[in-house]
């Protein structure tokens, strides 16, 4: 990312405030449900990664669950406003201001990580090929190139879209349990649920 990317998001977050957060993302519930399902055991208090965090509800939502969870972004506007809604919610998260250029993270230590509405198809999948752990999930959604011709869209770019089976090929490493398209009231995206692997796993 660049000094203008940053920029750019701390001036988006300034017209913010906590009360802007909402609940996790439909896919980020879902997704770890059928993770539960597939391996049948719950860990204790297993420790999670949420890349490109942006206000931080997803990264909230996993505290309140029980993981121990850090949440990396560049703007420290919409950190701080990640904070607050933390400290209101009474949950304990690790904030990382970082640029994802340059962020490398602790290698094979995370159970979960997650990413949503967020694509560089160079830095994710370094980051995350190398913080998860083998036999570690990822949770991934972000717009589909079937975005750009919704009448409602205001992304213009297909590069900033996925093309159907591209994060499969993003993560060569990883068994795909699902990759699949989603269309919403508001967005058309992928969702993408994985595991790094690691022989003998269990997979939905």
């Amino acid at each position: 990312m660049s000094a203008r990317d940053r920029e750019r998001w701390n001036r988006k977050y300034t017209k913010c405030s906590p009360r802007s957060n909402h609940g996790p993302d439909q896919w980020l519930v879902e997704a770890l449900q059928l993770i539960e399902n597939a391996t049948g055991t719950t860990e204790s208090r297993p420790k999670a990664l949420d890349v490109a965090c942006g206000l931080g509800h997803n990264a909230v939502w996993l505290a309140q669950q029980g993981y121990r969870c850090d949440a990396v972004d560049i703007s420290v506007n919409g950190l701080e406003l990640a904070r607050q809604s933390a400290a209101e919610t009474d949950v304990e998260v690790n904030w990382i201001e970082a640029d994802l250029d340059h962020w490398i993270p602790a290698a094979n230590v995370y159970d979960l990580a997650v990413v949503f509405r967020f694509l560089d198809r160079e830095t994710v999948p370094r980051i995350l090929g190398t913080a998860l752990r083998p036999g570690g999930w990822l949770i991934y959604e972000t717009f589909s190139a079937a975005q750009c011709v919704r009448p409602d869209t205001h992304i213009s770019n297909p590069a900033f879209t996925l093309l159907p089976g591209e994060l499969s090929t993003l993560f060569p490493d990883f068994h795909v349990a699902i990759d699949r398209e989603d269309v919403l009231d508001d967005r058309t995206v992928r969702r993408f649920l994985g595991q790094k692997q690691l022989a003998g796993s269990v997979l939905v």
